[in-house]
């Protein structure tokens, strides 16, 4: 069942109602119908913090939330997801599954934040 609902073109300003696409439905976007603009390539240069480590979480349990994290940063206008992974399992495998999705094209970049090696910025746009 696909979730629609209203985007605007950040370039133009005109609103489409438009189906939500998943992470990974990156080459099936879809586009302005007045400038043709690239509708999720769009970013207003914001950056979405998520913690997927510090509330007693498993492993598999911060993957799910890495990959729901991305697709909240994709559904809205943030250029870049910043995920606090903390120190130990958590952050070797989401760091691994990152190395990943970059390989498939899924994220632009990721690197650890500058200082502090429990963060990770992630940029999806």
């Amino acid at each position: 069942m696909s979730v629609s609902r209203e985007r605007e073109c950040r370039h133009c300003g005109m609103l489409h109602l438009v189906s939500l696409p998943d992470f990974d439905e990156r080459a099936t976007e879809q586009y302005c119908d007045k400038c043709d603009s690239p509708l999720f390539r769009q970013s207003d240069g914001s950056t979405l913090t998520v913690d997927i480590a510090h509330h007693r979480e498993t492993v598999a349990q911060a993957l799910q939330k890495l990959e729901s994290a991305l697709t909240d940063g994709w559904h809205g206008y943030a250029s870049q997801v910043r995920l606090i992974v903390g120190g130990g399992a958590i952050r070797e495998a989401v760091l691994a599954e990152l190395y990943f999705q970059q390989s498939r094209n899924r994220v632009l970049t990721f690197i650890e934040e500058s200082g502090n090696r429990g963060a990770v910025l992630v940029k999806i746009r």
